[in-house]
């Protein structure tokens, strides 16, 4: 790929951000509780994903782009997922005079 050198010296700092942003979520991800790890953990999966996205524009590497979009995709999409799972409000239990009898008895 042909970049003109002040855009890959663009990419090359937004990778230097991302950078930091991907230790502020290993942080936090490492010091979340049990049940509480796969938000911030999916968060450090997608910053470090665009910094081999950024890396891989900056240095005009196509492989390496071929390769990371796909997984940033399904990080993407896992994080979206469960965003709206997260949203979706819980369903109700049914009561105990609903449905079949225990023990299958009439």
């Amino acid at each position: 790929m042909d970049i003109p050198d002040w855009i890959r010296w663009i990419f090359f700092a937004f990778a230097a951000v991302q950078l930091l942003y991907v230790y502020r979520a290993a942080s936090l991800a490492r010091r979340a509780g049990p049940g509480h790890r796969t938000g911030p953990w999916l968060e450090a999966a997608d910053h470090a994903t665009g910094v081999v996205l950024s890396a891989g524009l900056a240095l005009g590497e196509l492989p390496v782009l071929m390769v990371a979009a796909p997984v940033l995709m399904v990080i993407l999409s896992w994080q979206g997922i469960r965003s709206l799972l997260a949203r979706r409000p819980a369903g109700t239990n049914p009561t105990a005079t609903a449905g079949a009898t225990p023990g299958g008895e009439a």
